[in-house]
């Protein structure tokens, strides 16, 4: 098939451009909802880790302010439960890239999780964390929920998906 003929060149320049144009408005589409979805893929992560972070805050923080009140062992024990559901969920969303930081976490999670207080305040010692004066050689749960809540406002801080 030969071009000779003005009108063919015409159709086939303009086939051509439509073409391009087809496949560049298809590209274009493609990469603008891949950075759509990426963007709200951030936002959602970055809800999850406040609600993950804000709830073991609170439970823990709870815990501490009613650890003096024996009549709230009730609540005291509900907060427990919830600080550990809270720490263990941050595991989850723990960032990989950090894998010294995350395997210490890790261990620092699991002994509190698994109501291995005492070990876990002797661990916490050796890396120069100590629970206040306040709950020091009274009931090792609350020394270690004390240590527990620094190290989830430390690791929330230093989190740079927040």
């Amino acid at each position: 098939m030969q071009l000779n003929n003005p009108v063919l060149i015409g159709v086939f320049i303009t086939s051509i451009t439509a073409i391009a144009s087809v496949i560049t408005t298809l590209l274009t589409s493609l990469i603008s909802t891949d950075s759509q979805t990426r963007r709200e893929n951030k936002i959602w992560l970055r809800s999850e880790l406040r609600n993950i972070y804000g709830g073991a805050i609170q439970s823990l923080a709870t815990l501490l302010t009613l650890s003096s009140i024996e009549s709230n062992m009730d609540i005291i024990e509900g907060a427990i439960v919830d600080a550990k559901k809270w720490l263990a969920l941050s595991l989850i969303y723990f960032e990989p890239k950090q894998k010294k930081a995350s395997k210490l976490f890790e261990e620092e999670i699991y002994l509190f999780i698994s109501g291995q207080y005492k070990q876990f305040l002797i661990n916490a010692k050796m890396k120069g964390f100590q629970p206040s004066e306040k709950y020091q050689g009274v009931n090792d749960v609350y020394g270690a929920a004390d240590v527990m809540l620094k190290r989830i406002m430390e690791v929330a801080y230093q989190d740079k998906r927040l």
